[in-house]
């Protein structure tokens, strides 16, 4: 039974084979400089070959344009981005990556995980707490209304 609580806290994973994945572990905050850092240089590489075809088939230049700005700044904003939010903590892989950094930012570090339960919710009884008292009455002790037309007129808007 102690293991079972080591169970759920990892998520369904025990610690041998968490021990296992040590060696992958990578931060997100160095996989986030790695990928601005490949979109920044694809742009070197990317960017001269748009050139050439669009002067060999006589595009436009849109093309380009729209390919420096997301591969070079692209890369750099998420350069930034990784200097700035992302944990410099080593994780394992699959939890190093942008949509799980960004669930961990914005939902909490816990979020993703499954099997744990809610915070514990008590509310403590007064110790001279009573209930109210109630007047409960019959059917039969209760007077019936008059049948008459009268009794319900003053009742009536005009």
């Amino acid at each position: 039974m102690s293991g079972i609580r080591e169970i759920v806290q990892n998520g369904g994973v025990t610690s041998d084979i968490l021990g296992a994945g040590i060696e992958d572990a990578v931060s997100p905050r160095k996989q986030g400089l790695k990928q601005g850092g490949i979109m920044m240089l694809s742009s070197l590489i990317v960017l001269p070959i748009l050139g050439i075809l669009t002067e060999i088939f006589n595009l436009e230049g849109y093309l380009v344009g729209v390919a420096a700005i997301t591969l070079f700044w692209g890369g750099l904003l998420r350069m930034i981005y990784a200097l700035v939010f992302q944990p410099g903590t080593p994780t394992t892989r699959e939890k190093a990556g942008f949509v799980e950094s960004l669930k961990q930012n914005f939902l909490g570090p816990r979020a993703g995980q499954k099997g744990a339960l809610p915070p514990a919710y008590h509310q403590a009884a007064h110790a001279d707490f009573q209930p109210a008292s109630m007047n409960w009455r019959e059917t039969a002790d209760l007077q019936g209304v008059p049948n008459d037309e009268n009794a319900t007129r003053p009742i009536r808007r005009k």
